[in-house]
């Protein structure tokens, strides 16, 4: 399924698509896009939006260590400069 995943553009697409739309829905769900928790977050009295995103940064950092140490994924690192 992965190669299948891995080699056609379109399924590519309609997957980032379906996972935005449902990670969308998640925002809208716990309460990210109210007006008064954006303001909240920006005058650093509501941390709402900051906990939403670590929890995305964390899964996403698990998924892609799975993701590598099962051989589905590789990492190319590219150097930095200053």
């Amino acid at each position: 399924m992965l190669e299948e995943l891995r080699k056609s553009r379109e399924i590519q697409l309609l997957a980032g698509l379906v996972i935005g739309i449902f990670f969308g829905i998640f925002l809208q769900r716990g309460g990210v896009t109210h007006f008064d928790v954006i303001i909240g977050q920006l005058l650093l009295r509501d941390f709402t939006v900051l906990k939403v995103m670590m929890t995305a940064v964390l899964t996403g950092t698990l998924g892609v260590h799975f993701l590598v140490s099962k051989g589905y994924a590789s990492l190319h690192v590219k150097s930095g400069s200053l």
